[in-house]
């Protein structure tokens, strides 16, 4: 049988956080700081009153977390497809993991 381009994507994704010593989404604990990578799938500008922040999804092939941006606009380098590393306390918003202004490293394409 054969795996979709998806499913292969994915493990690719995986198996890069593992080698970098991250942990995976689908492992990290709620509540508590981790070190995770990924690619960024979706990222938007959320432009409704005063407050504006910069919102993105991270997806490292377990599952994706939502990282949001407090105050920001635009972060120089990133976009959609870019790969990401990320450090910050992991909640849950709605049932969906989030994680508010997270240190960030660009990873290269």
């Amino acid at each position: 049988m054969a795996a979709s381009n998806d499913d292969l994507v994915d493990d690719e994704l995986r198996q890069e956080s593992v080698d970098a010593g991250a942990s995976t989404i689908a492992n990290a604990q709620m509540r508590t700081r981790v070190h995770i990578q990924g690619r960024i799938e979706v990222l938007t500008l959320n432009p409704t009153g005063t407050n504006r922040w910069l919102e993105a999804e991270l997806n490292d092939g377990t599952g994706s977390v939502h990282l949001i941006w407090m105050g920001r606009r635009r972060i120089p380098g990133l976009r959609a497809g870019r790969r990401l590393a990320v450090d910050g306390l992991i909640a849950a918003n709605d049932g969906q993991r989030i994680m508010y202004n997270p240190r960030y490293q660009l990873l290269s394409d």
